[in-house]
């Protein structure tokens, strides 16, 4: 089975339209976010954040199985609420053109865990890793350093855990969910090494800004804090045990 990975816009329509489907099945039928759906009952509606964002999908046999959306934060937002305390910091206003967001991340039920070859890559990889290379790759190239995203705390934070993204504080609720903040610098070779993320294999994860560095320094500082000699599954673990949810990325 192979996987092909390409972008997209809030323009190109049957695209955009499988994403909003795409996104209506995993987060709306399967987890049960509350989102804004079309008429049709199929589709989540468009959101503000669209027409600043970039999109990625992942299709086997020419069928989407996978997306995610990526913004630049000084564009638009997307979640800033979840970070306020974090914008504060010197270290991220040190950055903040710099800095995106990633959400939306979703690979329909049955394409999960599966590792595939990926065209244009001389690795396979599970689709989620895939939409996550390819997107990290394009954010790079357009002058990104920092990735910020809100998940849950379970199977999704652990995947973005093993890309290299590090936890930047306690989990917190909204609407009865408990979430969790998560921070990555894009050129952190010496991490992506250690934990053998698939990142470390990029061109471009190297050559970190003095400022950058700043950042990486502060987001493990709060992953240590938070972890302490846990991992982050156990973290996870330990969050599910306290608060129920519906896991995946958002």
């Amino acid at each position: 089975m192979v996987v092909t990975v390409s972008f997209f816009d809030d323009t190109s329509v049957p695209e955009f339209r499988e994403y909003r489907k795409l996104k209506h099945e995993v987060f709306v039928l399967e987890q049960g976010w509350q989102l804004p759906v079309d008429a049709d009952g199929r589709h989540v509606e468009p959101d503000p954040f669209d027409r600043h964002s970039m999109f990625v999908i992942g299709r086997v046999d020419g069928s989407a199985i996978g997306i995610a959306r990526a913004t630049m934060i000084d564009e638009a937002f997307p979640h800033a609420e979840f970070f306020v305390d974090l914008m504060r910091r010197p270290e991220i206003k040190g950055v903040r053109a710099a800095v995106a967001t990633v959400n939306a991340v979703a690979v329909l039920p049955a394409f999960r865990g599966r590792r595939m070859r990926v065209v244009g890559s001389a690795r396979s990889m599970t689709t989620a890793k895939a939409l996550m290379v390819e997107l990290m790759r394009r954010l790079e190239r357009d002058g990104t350093e920092i990735v910020l995203l809100t998940t849950s705390p379970g199977i999704a934070a652990v995947f973005f855990d093993h890309l290299g993204f590090y936890l930047l504080g306690p989990a917190f609720s909204r609407e009865g969910r408990s979430l969790i903040n998560m921070g990555l610098g894009i050129h952190d070779a010496n991490h992506f090494r250690e934990i053998e993320s698939p990142l470390a294999h990029e061109a471009f994860a190297k050559n970190a800004t003095e400022a950058e560095h700043r950042c990486i320094d502060y987001f493990q500082d709060q992953a240590a804090a938070v972890l302490g000699a846990k991992t982050m599954e156990e973290f996870c673990r330990k969050q599910l045990a306290r608060v129920p949810y519906a896991a995946g990325a958002t």
